[in-house]
């Protein structure tokens, strides 16, 4: 008796994501724009305060200032943790709305060192490797040209490739980390075995995600505290057609909206 193939993971369907996160949002508008004009106000002040202390490490007399290095590097030490809590909070958010439930401004604000912590490691991890290849692209640029200068910029463009190739396919990433509870390198590996066989439905979606963010600067602070929360609901939905409600990312199987 022939046994049936496996099937791999549902493509992801990015108009269903995009109308559940947006429905979601709608759910709750004022809960997570509240939210994000909270902690991303921090975020701004803490990038604010980073660049004038930075403008202030070396003094009127050309000596470095320690008073004001040590103030720059708590700066931008708020910084990252004002980031990676808006992350958390809004990833927390998005999935009490995408199940009905009416979020508190209190569930988004509360703290969730672990989760942040485990956030932090999944984005040095994506950006060690995005750093590495960018300098494998360049050494053997450097090398071409000495041996045949005319193909010295083919090593950089495959390093774009890879790029632009790795960005689309650790599209879920952040949420495996932050509500599937993986760590950096278990989040790395599920994503890429989830997106690699629909890849250029997660480069529509990291598209996508891409355009509200851009969309949110064009009208600055005011657009980006309503194009995160929508941004977040929706990596939030499209996370769930793959992964469905579980806490450590399996593949659900839910059919394609």
């Amino acid at each position: 008796m022939s046994q049936a193939a496996p099937t791999s993971p549902p493509p992801l369907a990015i108009r269903g994501a995009v109308e559940r996160g947006w429905a979601a949002f709608a759910h709750c508008p004022w809960v997570l724009m509240g939210f994000t004009l909270l902690s991303g106000g921090a975020n701004l002040l803490a990038q604010l305060l980073y660049r004038y202390e930075s403008g202030l490490v070396i003094s009127l007399l050309g000596q470095p200032d320690p008073i004001s290095i040590v103030l720059a590097a708590m700066a931008w030490i708020l910084y990252a943790l004002t980031g990676l809590w808006l992350v958390v909070g809004l990833l927390r958010g998005a999935e009490l709305a995408l199940q009905g439930r009416r979020p508190q401004l209190g569930d988004l604000i509360r703290v969730d060192g672990r989760a942040m912590l485990r956030c932090f490691g999944t984005v040095l991890l994506i950006l060690v490797v995005l750093a590495v290849i960018v300098r494998l692209a360049q050494a053997s640029s450097w090398l071409l040209t000495l041996i045949q200068p005319l193909l010295a910029p083919l090593p950089l463009l495959a390093g774009w490739a890879v790029i632009v190739y790795l960005s689309a396919d650790q599209i879920m990433s952040l949420p495996l980390t932050v509500l599937g509870g993986l760590g950096p390198v278990g989040a790395f590996r599920r994503g890429r075995a989830a997106t690699d066989p629909h890849w250029l439905h997660a480069l529509g979606l990291t598209l996508v995600l891409l355009g509200m963010v851009l969309a949110g600067f064009l009208v600055l602070l005011v657009g980006l505290v309503v194009a995160l929360p929508v941004a977040g609901c929706t990596l939030t939905a499209a996370y769930q057609q793959l992964f469905g409600l579980g806490d450590l990312g399996e593949p659900s199987g839910i059919s394609v909206l």
